[in-house]
């Protein structure tokens, strides 16, 4: 129906979004060079290390504990097949009960959403036009051995045919998908499995890469990659400790 499909193509989150320009934040800069977008360019991925102290990750922890309630009621029902996780949508203008979200946390919000700004800086050549969604996404999955989020793409690829024109605009947001940021939260010396295992990028018809490479989540630990072609999924983990991890997704268009 007409309504069916007016709200199919509202539902987004970036209807605030921000330009590159405006997500700008200057303290990236001492983190990421011309050679981390050179590299994110032509292995389609990057891992930086140390963007955060070990002071910086105590605290957003602590931050994050205040969000303890609030996480406990997310849990995916309609997607257990497929993750485990339990998420919360953070803005640096939340409040709530606690009230407004500690530094730290803000810290990083504003380091992801700054990354858009230094594409552009750098030149990188992938993508371009880039609009930063308000919020981040928290993850934490539970250190049960058993929590997981099973291999996926972060950007939807398939075409209006193949999805039906109502699905085809809920995904709108999906579709734009260009860089995925993700900043890990956990101690710097972390041990407790977790792994990112993320998959070469194959054509159609190519092979499809069944190994993958694992990356620890380390705390401190930034990861670039390109949404549209890096295929990944996230292990159980386990020991005393929540996997925490920040994401944000850049839209824009494709080169």
């Amino acid at each position: 129906s007409t309504l069916t499909i007016g709200e199919a193509y509202m539902r987004t989150s970036l209807v605030d979004a921000d330009s590159a320009k405006e997500a700008r934040y200057p303290p990236l800069s001492s983190f990421i060079t011309e050679a981390h977008i050179r590299e994110l360019e032509e292995k389609n991925l990057v891992v930086i290390h140390n963007v955060l102290s070990v002071e910086t990750l105590k605290h957003a922890r602590e931050n994050i504990e205040k969000l303890s309630d609030a996480m406990d009621i997310t849990n995916h029902l309609n997607e257990c097949d497929v993750r485990q996780d339990q998420i919360l949508s953070i803005r640096e203008s939340d409040h709530s009960e606690q009230g407004v979200h500690g530094d730290a946390l803000i810290h990083c919000v504003k380091l992801l959403r700054g990354i858009p700004f230094l594409l552009n800086k750098f030149h990188y050549i992938t993508s371009h036009s880039y609009l930063v969604p308000k919020q981040c996404q928290l993850a934490r999955y539970k250190p049960d051995g058993s929590s997981v989020y099973v291999r996926h793409l972060d950007r939807c690829n398939l075409s209006m045919n193949e999805m039906g024109v109502v699905e085809f605009l809920r995904a709108s947001d999906y579709r734009g998908r260009v860089v995925t940021a993700i900043l890990y939260l956990n101690k710097s010396d972390w041990d407790s499995g977790g792994e990112l295992r993320v998959f070469d990028h194959h054509e159609k018809g190519e092979e499809r890469d069944e190994k993958g490479i694992d990356i620890i989540p380390t705390g401190g630990k930034l990861i670039l990659f390109d949404s549209s072609k890096v295929e990944h999924q996230v292990l159980a983990s386990y020991g005393d400790d929540p996997r925490y991890a920040l994401t944000c997704w850049v839209n824009g268009i494709l080169t």
